[in-house]
């Protein structure tokens, strides 16, 4: 049994705190309940070289220079209890983007971005400040920059939570969404210990850290850290054991692995010759090679055939995991940005700016799970909390979680390792990523130095997922677990001995045995890994009463690619207004064909709330065009809508939104669903596709074979991932969809089959919600 320290407690909070009017007050005023409260830096105590200088366009007239790298700036600001309060920056970044450091009663709660070199305000987030008075100080690290005031009032938190809990890949094996599914299911409400271990043994052997654990708490982690970035190395790599150890972890001891992948490449490239084996310290990760992450996914370059032998040395041993039943928490080319910005990156994968970075991410998860079809990996990206790192993210289809890693104990701004104890829980980080993607992913601590502690994190209401400490190096600055100055031995057995952290021995048996039905989407749209174009595929619950088509949203053209299940002359498109939008229109545009010509045409919705819109292609026409000429005779015209509704994919658009009679952002309307009313939802022996009526042989047998059984379950999977590759058949579509006949195939006529098989029912059809 585990000490109970703390109640469990949930993670729904309000969200959304209200916007108030700031009022420039002196220092010590208390902050007020409801209201913004306004310190001036110019009136803080400051340490170093800066100084108070003047602004007409400063609040008040005046600012605070932060100077060199030593300078500090502090104001105190008093509340009257304590609890999360938000802090706003007012500041000016005159000599381009830096990066400072912020402190709270000492304590470091992480790195902010300065980029603007006009006058602007920067949200820092919600940090925990204490009844009475407060230090909150800026604390150089790059310097050169003006700060002007800081904003405290009470915080209204988001709640914490993730909308896309299913795997991003379609494909996914059945035991990557059970764990997946139980990552959800935690998430928020506790958080899971993690520990990686050291690169091939290093100067200890592999199980010190957890042995430490075991004996100082009595507990494992419950996930083990791996790096497979040795192993494929095609340069110097071998097999160090890394996929023997993660069967053990997973298949033995029912733990959970992840992986990152430190892969090293030539530091002269240009002079390396592929398949020729050179010392590893010919090789870097860093930043410092010629090595080009664009053209490593580009083929026909000789960075692509290094990075291919990579690739293929990885998936190899991923598909030995695969074939076991092991998913992993996959965390491949992790922080990428670096110390902020295009240009500040660490690593080799981001020395070329964020645009060659996502372009080799999605190559990467392509390779990976359509060309090599690796299905058993979660893929976590890493990010960090400046204002441009969304510029660095893949994209929703991407990624299934957002990992952030914690370096915060030590100082670095003397040019040297000052090591500071640091138990904060870096609610303002995790809040900050977890709104910067709009909750759609679950938030991690993918590494850390100190994990904080039990009582911050649950008063801070920091819902990180998961934490996974780095390993000891050997001496006192990378000592991450043993060190006191990261974590000391009481904090370490608080945390694997509280209710709130799940440790190895308290994850379920069934772990990876839970049945979750496979994604819906039909389709996945993926980009052209030469380019950036980024999209993302909406999925709606099934309904017996409608005939789901699928929505791809284009974020790079802001457009909606829509397809419908057949062809017909009257559909439905499901619209989101946001709060306070009353009345929104746009378009449908559909390619016609007449005459060997074809012809662009326009169709109007328009909505007065969120919810279904009839788009009859003949009633909603609006206009046409030939090029850029507008048609206007009316006998083509007539011609042209007598063959609307022949065409199964239109292009959506927002064209306009309207609040309190006015016009008004459309930013936050949405198309979120298209479908076709079904006549009835009854057990049919037929299905259409594509206008022709195909009869149903055998109820099940997606493949044809005459038998069925689990391989039709697993046609389905695949033609649910990748129909370009694994398609099914006209007849195999119509005997595929056993389970609410008539919606279509879907995950759910793949768990109807292995329902079967497990005799759960005792014949087909099947019917679920």
């Amino acid at each position: 049994m585990k000490l109970n320290f703390f109640n469990r407690t949930g993670a729904a909070i309000m969200a959304a705190a209200m916007v108030m009017n700031a009022t420039a007050i002196s220092m010590g005023t208390t902050v007020a309940a409801g209201k913004t409260t306004r310190y001036e830096f110019e009136d803080g105590v400051s340490t170093g070289t800066g100084s108070v200088k003047t602004d007409s366009k400063a609040s008040g007239g005046k600012y605070f220079y932060l100077e060199s790298n030593d300078d500090t700036v502090t104001v105190t600001v008093n509340v009257a209890s304590t609890g999360m309060y938000n802090l706003k920056i007012g500041y000016n970044a005159e000599f381009g983007e830096k990066i400072q450091n912020l402190y709270v009663n000492g304590v470091d709660q992480g790195q902010i971005s300065f980029t603007s070199e006009d006058w602007a305000e920067v949200d820092c987030g919600a940090v925990k400040l204490e009844k009475g008075d407060n230090e909150v100080m800026i604390k150089s690290s790059w310097g050169w920059t003006n700060f002007d005031y800081l904003d405290v009032e009470e915080a209204t938190l988001s709640e914490i939570k993730a909308t896309q809990t299913t795997c991003c890949d379609a494909g996914a094996t059945a035991e990557t969404r059970s764990l997946m599914a139980y990552l959800a299911s935690v998430y928020g409400k506790n958080i899971i210990s993690g520990q990686q271990e050291i690169y091939s043994g290093g100067p200890h052997g592999l199980e010190q850290e957890f042995e430490y654990l075991k004996e100082t708490t009595g507990h494992y982690p419950a996930i083990r850290g791996f790096d497979y970035g040795n192993f494929s190395c095609p340069a110097f790599g071998s097999d160090d054991g890394s996929t023997e150890r993660v069967i053990d972890w997973v298949k033995n001891k029912n733990g959970i692995a992840t992986a990152s992948f430190h892969l090293n490449v030539p530091t002269d490239f240009s002079s390396y010759t592929i398949g020729s084996r050179i010392d590893w310290s010919k090789t870097t990760y860093s930043e410092k090679t010629d090595f080009s992450p664009s053209k490593a996914a580009t083929e026909g370059t000789k960075e692509n055939e290094y990075y291919m032998q990579a690739l293929t040395t990885l998936a190899a041993e991923f598909k030995k995991l695969e074939a076991e039943g092991i998913p992993v928490i996959w965390r491949p080319l992790h922080e990428a940005e670096g110390g902020g910005g295009e240009t500040k990156s660490w690593f080799w994968w981001g020395r070329e700016g964020s645009e060659a970075y996502k372009k080799l991410w999605i190559y990467t998860y392509e390779t990976l799970t359509q060309k090599f079809d690796c299905h058993n990996l979660i893929w976590e990206w890493n990010s960090y909390n400046y204002e441009y790192s969304q510029d660095w993210y893949p994209g929703d289809e991407y990624v299934d979680i957002i990992g952030y890693d914690k370096y915060n104990c030590t100082d670095w701004s003397t040019g040297s390792a000052v090591l500071n104890h640091n138990d904060s829980a870096i609610s303002s980080t995790f809040y900050g990523i977890m709104n910067k993607y709009n909750s759609a992913k679950m938030v991690s601590m993918a590494e850390n130095d100190c994990f904080s502690t039990v009582s911050n994190l649950i008063d801070e209401k920091a819902g990180w997922l998961y934490f996974c400490t780095w390993y000891d190096g050997g001496s006192d600055d990378i000592n991450f677990l043993t060190n006191p100055m990261f974590n000391t031995k009481e904090d370490t057995i608080e945390m694997y001995q509280s209710e709130y952290c799940i440790t190895l021995d308290e994850l379920p048996e069934d772990l990876y045995k839970k049945e979750t039905p496979a994604p819906e989407t039909t389709t996945k749209t993926t980009a052209d890994p030469s380019k950036t174009t980024t999209t993302t595929v909406i999925t709606t619950e099934a309904d017996p009463t409608k005939n789901y088509g699928k929505v791809v949203y284009d974020k790079t053209n802001k457009s909606y690619q829509i397809t419908l299940p057949e062809a017909v002359k009257e559909f439905y498109v499901d619209v989101e207004l946001p709060k306070g939008i009353e009345y929104a229109n746009g378009g449908m545009g559909v390619s016609v064909e007449l005459d060997g010509e074809y012809y662009w045409a326009n169709i109007q919705w328009e909505a007065k709330a969120s919810g279904a819109v009839k788009v009859n292609v003949v009633d909603n026409f609006l206009n046409c065009s030939l090029g850029t000429e507008v048609i206007e005779d009316e006998a083509l015209i007539e011609k042209i809508k007598a063959e609307l509704g022949k065409s199964k994919t239109y292009e959506g658009q927002i064209w306009y939104a309207q609040e309190g009679g006015k016009s008004a952002s459309t930013d936050g309307v949405k198309i979120v669903g298209a479908y076709i009313k079904k006549e009835s939802s009854g057990n049919t022996t037929t299905t259409t596709t594509g206008g022709s009526t195909v009869a149903v042989k055998l109820l099940g047998d997606a493949n044809n074979d005459g038998e069925v059984n689990i391989a039709d379950a697993t046609a389905i999977i695949q033609h649910l991932g990748n129909q370009d590759k694994y398609g099914l058949s006209e007849q195999g579509l119509a005997n595929a969809d056993c389970c609410n006949v008539g919606d279509g195939v879907t995950g759910l006529d793949a768990l109807a089959i292995q329902k079967l098989e497990a005799k759960m029912i005792d014949k087909l059809p099947d019917t679920a919600e």
